[in-house]
């Protein structure tokens, strides 16, 4: 028996009866991060694009973009809509240094995937799209690697041995300090993203790229480009929450 892993579980379990027993939205009691009340009012993302996630107005269906140019990764997993609730907890991350929410999102997150790859192979290595050195150090962290750390914690704790994720070292660099993505249209975010990432180390066959929100798949399908390209035979893509088209947000 494994008295370590025994040992860290019995301490996780003690720590979050004490001390994590509430609702990170709401403050009530609950058993799980975000209670069923909070949860339930969260913008899902159940009807979009077969592949790359993009909200439509039915389900089951490829958009019209991918049916004239399908991105070149393989999945995509993007359980939430960037509005609302969710859109208030990850710009609290990213601008007003609202960190204590990067763990009830990857928890979330983290349940979504464990039912995703049920019924299919997990990713040998896990890359987030990193920051560029000058906005990490005026923002004062990685956000994407925040999260991705914290989603490595959760799914360690809760599949333990199936868990291929045993360290996150992140292969992919971010070399041009470019305009915020979200200022831009998609012909300048496609045009902002060429050249502005490199592979600095080997990665493996299957690989998962995450990053916090998916607006228009620019920077998602460049860095899958430069994977692709830099050995990878599979791409996944792991993002908490797709942008909606403006024509959806009404």
């Amino acid at each position: 028996m494994d008295w370590l892993k025994l040992s860290t579980i019995r301490i996780n379990s003690i720590y979050n009866g004490l001390f994590l027993g509430l609702c990170y939205i709401c403050n009530t009691k609950s058993k799980t991060t975000i209670c069923k009340h909070c949860h339930d009012n969260f913008p899902k993302n159940e009807k979009h694009c077969l592949h790359c996630k993009r909200s439509t107005h039915k389900k089951n269906i490829l958009c019209g973009r991918c049916q004239t140019s399908p991105p070149q990764y393989q999945l995509c997993i993007a359980p939430y809509r960037f509005e609302g609730i969710i859109k208030t907890l990850i710009h609290s991350i990213k601008f007003n240094q609202g960190n204590h929410y990067i763990r009830p999102l990857t928890y979330l997150l983290s349940e979504h995937l464990i039912q995703i790859y049920s019924s299919d192979s997990w990713p040998d290595q896990l890359i987030y799209v990193p920051s560029h050195p000058n906005r990490i150090k005026a923002r004062g962290f990685c956000q994407t690697k925040a999260m991705s750390d914290h989603l490595l914690k959760n799914l360690q704790l809760k599949i333990g041995d199936q868990c291929p994720f045993k360290a996150n070292n992140n292969p992919l660099r971010k070399l041009k300090h470019t305009q915020a993505q979200h200022s831009l249209s998609r012909k300048e975010r496609l045009k902002n993203q060429k050249n502005s990432y490199e592979i600095n180390t080997p990665i493996a066959k299957h690989v998962v790229l995450f990053d916090d929100v998916m607006t228009t798949g620019s920077t998602i399908e460049s860095c899958t480009k430069l994977l692709l390209e830099s050995g990878a035979e599979r791409v996944d893509i792991w993002v908490i929450a797709r942008t909606p088209d403006k024509i959806d947000q009404s």
